[in-house]
C-alpha cells in the first residue's frame, strides 16, 4: 500500500483539477512504483502485474463521522476470486490505511444504512449472494453463515459489481444478475432487482423481495446485442424504480438498457423498442446517482472521446473517465474529463464508484497505469486502486484533452526491402511463436519454407501502420485471415501451399499472399480486419 499527501489538491476548482490530472498523465514515461504521486489521483492500494493478481471492483462510502472507506477485490490467474480488501481515510482521502481483508466476498458494494456499514455482493466469482455488516467502520464484519446472518441467495450462480444502493419510497434497492440464461458470458446474464423495507434486518434473507429474472435476446439491436450486466437501481423523475444496465455491443459510443421495476419490487419488465438508450460509456460499468440540488442524474463512466471512437470496441475502451449528467436518464451529456491517458491498450480508469460529498464528488477507480515495473498487464487487469475528488462538480466543465504524442517508429530491414511504421514489433516467425502482442495466441502449422523468418507482430483488432519500401525489384510475402470481415487484399495474390493458424477458439486460418514491387516502390500494407496483415521478412 502507498500513501500520498497532496495537501494542495483537496479543494481545487474543477478546471484546475482536470488540468493537473492531464499534466501528470503527460509524464507517464517517468513513473516509478515508489512515486505514487505520479499516478492520477491518490493511490489507495497497488498490486504489481507480475503477481498475477489484479485489482477489481472498487467501492467507496462515507461513514457517519465523515471518514471514508473504500474496498476492492482481487482477481487474476493467481487469485481465488473470493477476497475483498477494505481501506479507510480520516483526512478527506489524502492518505489511506488498510482496515481488513474479507474472505468470501467478491464484486461487492459498500453502503451505509442506519449508521452501520454494509457490504453486499457475491461470495465468490459466480457465487452466492451475500451481505455483511460492520459496526466499527470496516475493521470487522459479520459472517454470512445462513439465511439469518447474510446468506441471501444460493440457488444460482450470481453476478454483480459495486452497483449503487438506492433508498427510495421506504425501501432499499439493489440490482443484481445471475448466470442462468445460458450461452456464455454476456448472453447468460439475467437481470433482476432486490429490495427490502428500510427498517428490516438486512442480514435476514426473508427481508428481501426478489423480482423475476429477465433474460436477454441476441436479436435485439439488429443482432448487435451481446448481453446486459451491472445494473443501477435508479428512481425516475416520476418516482418509479428502474434498473439501468451496461449493454455489450461491438461498436459505438456506448449503449444502456432501462428495465422497469414495479413499485413493490416484484416484477421487472423490458421493452426492446423503447428500453435502449445511447449513453456515453454505457458499454462499460457505470454508477448513477441523483442530485436534488441540481436536479440532474450524475454518473462517472468511460465516455469515448472522438479521437478514440471505433479504435476498438466500446467495452474495451476505458482510458477516459468522464463526468456525465442527464435530466431524464435518457439524454446524457459529457460534462468533464476526470482522468485520461492516450493509450487504450494498457491504461484504464474503470469501474468507478463514487459518492456526493457536499459540493464535491469522491470516487474510487480500478486504474491500470505505469508503475516502473512494466505497468499493468493490460487496460483491464488493473494494478492500482485510486481515489479521486471532483471539486464543485455541478460546475465542472472541461473537455480539453492533451495532444496524443507521436508513436515511436519501428524499422525493419532485409536485403530486398524495408518496413517502417508504428504500433508493431519485428519478431521471430516460428512454430509456437506469439502471434499478437495483446493476446496469448500462438502460431501453429507454420510452413517450413518460412520458419525462422521474422514478421510484423501487431495487436489483434488494433490497426498498425506498416509501410514497405523495395530496395530492388522483389516479391514480398504477407499473411492475413481471408475469412474475416473487412479483409482487403487488393494487389495481393495467395500463394500455392498450406495455410497456418493462430490458437484462437476458432483456430483462425491465415493465408500467405505475395506481391511484386519495383525498386523504390512504397506501399501501405492494409490492416482492415481483426488479424491485420503481417509482413514476412527473411533473415538475410
Amino acid at each position: 500500500m502507498y500513501t500520498y499527501n497532496p495537501s494542495n489538491t483537496k479543494r481545487l476548482n474543477p478546471l484546475t483539477a482536470t488540468l493537473i490530472v492531464i499534466a501528470v498523465l503527460s509524464t507517464a514515461s517517468t513513473l516509478l512504483s515508489d512515486e505514487p504521486d505520479k499516478v492520477p489521483g491518490v493511490v489507495i492500494d497497488y498490486q504489481p502485474a507480475a503477481t498475477g493478481k489484479y485489482i477489481g471492483s472498487p467501492s467507496i462510502a462515507i461513514l457517519p463521522d465523515g471518514s471514508y472507506v473504500a474496498s476492492h477485490d482481487i482477481f487474476g490467474p493467481k487469485s481465488r476470486f473470493n477476497r475483498t480488501r477494505v481501506f479507510g481515510s480520516n483526512d478527506g482521502g489524502q492518505t489511506w490505511k488498510h482496515l481488513s481483508d474479507v474472505e468470501g466476498a467478491f464484486w461487492c458494494t459498500l453502503f451505509v444504512h442506519n449508521n452501520a456499514l454494509y457490504m453486499i455482493g457475491a461470495s465468490a466469482r459466480y457465487g452466492d449472494t451475500v451481505i455483511r455488516r460492520s459496526d466499527d467502520g470496516g475493521r470487522t464484519w459479520t459472517t454470512p453463515l445462513d439465511a439469518q446472518t447474510g446468506l441471501l441467495l444460493t440457488d444460482q450462480r450470481y453476478h454483480c459489481a459495486p452497483q449503487p444502493v438506492l433508498i427510495h419510497n421506504g425501501r432499499i434497492w439493489r440490482a443484481m444478475e445471475d448466470a442462468g440464461g445460458g450461452g456464455g458470458w454476456g448472453k447468460h446474464f439475467r437481470a433482476f432487482m432486490m429490495s427490502a423495507p428500510l427498517d428490516a434486518d438486512l442480514l435476514n434473507a426473508e427481508s428481501w423481495t426478489i423480482s423475476n429474472r429477465l433474460a436477454s435476446n441476441t436479436d435485439w439491436l439488429d443482432q448487435k446485442f451481446n448481453g446486459w450486466l451491472e445494473g443501477n437501481a435508479v428512481a425516475t423523475p416520476d418516482g418509479h424504480v428502474v434498473n439501468i444496465l451496461r449493454v455489450d455491443v461491438p461498436k459505438g459510443g456506448g449503449k444502456a438498457a432501462m428495465i422497469q421495476v414495479s413499485d413493490d419490487g416484484k416484477t421487472s419488465t423490458f421493452d426492446p423498442e423503447t428500453g435502449f438508450l445511447d449513453m456515453p460509456g454505457g458499454s462499460t460499468k457505470f454508477a448513477i446517482r441523483y442530485d436534488a440540488k441540481s436536479k440532474y442524474y450524475w454518473a462517472l463512466a468511460n465516455a469515448i472521446p472522438e479521437r478514440h471512437f471505433n479504435q476498438r470496441g466500446p467495452g474495451g475502451t476505458r482510458n477516459t473517465l468522464a463526468l456525465i449528467r442527464s435530466a431524464d436518464l435518457r439524454q446524457w451529456e459529457v460534462r468533464s474529463y476526470v482522468a485520461y491517458h492516450h493509450d487504450v491498450r494498457d491504461h484504464g480508469f474503470q469501474y468507478p464508484d463514487w459518492q456526493f460529498d457536499g459540493d464535491d464528488i469522491i470516487a474510487a477507480s480500478r486504474t491500470a497505469y505505469d508503475d516502473g515495473q512494466g505497468g499493468a498487464h493490460n487496460f483491464h487487469d488493473a494494478n492500482y486502486l485510486t481515489f479521486h475528488r471532483i471539486a464543485d462538480f455541478r460546475n465542472a466543465h472541461d473537455l480539453e484533452l492533451p495532444p496524443i504524442p507521436p508513436p515511436k517508429p519501428v524499422i525493419g530491414e532485409c536485403s530486398d526491402f524495408s518496413v517502417e511504421g508504428f504500433d508493431f514489433a519485428i519478431t521471430s516467425f516460428d512454430e509456437h511463436a506469439i502471434a499478437y502482442g495483446n493476446r496469448k495466441y500462438l502460431w501453429k502449422d507454420v510452413p517450413e519454407r518460412f520458419r525462422g523468418w521474422r514478421f510484423t507482430r501487431t495487436d489483434g483488432g488494433l490497426h498498425a501502420t506498416i509501410n514497405v519500401t523495395a530496395k530492388r525489384d522483389t516479391t514480398i510475402y504477407a499473411a492475413t485471415a481471408l475469412t474475416q470481415e473487412g479483409t482487403n487484399t487488393e494487389g495481393w495474390l495467395p500463394i500455392d501451399g498450406p495455410t497456418f493458424y493462430y490458437t484462437s477458439a476458432g483456430k483462425t486460418r491465415m493465408t500467405i499472399l505475395q506481391r511484386s514491387l519495383k525498386s523504390s516502390d512504397t506501399i501501405l500494407v492494409p490492416q482492415t480486419n481483426w488479424s491485420g496483415m503481417i509482413v514476412l521478412l527473411p533473415n538475410q
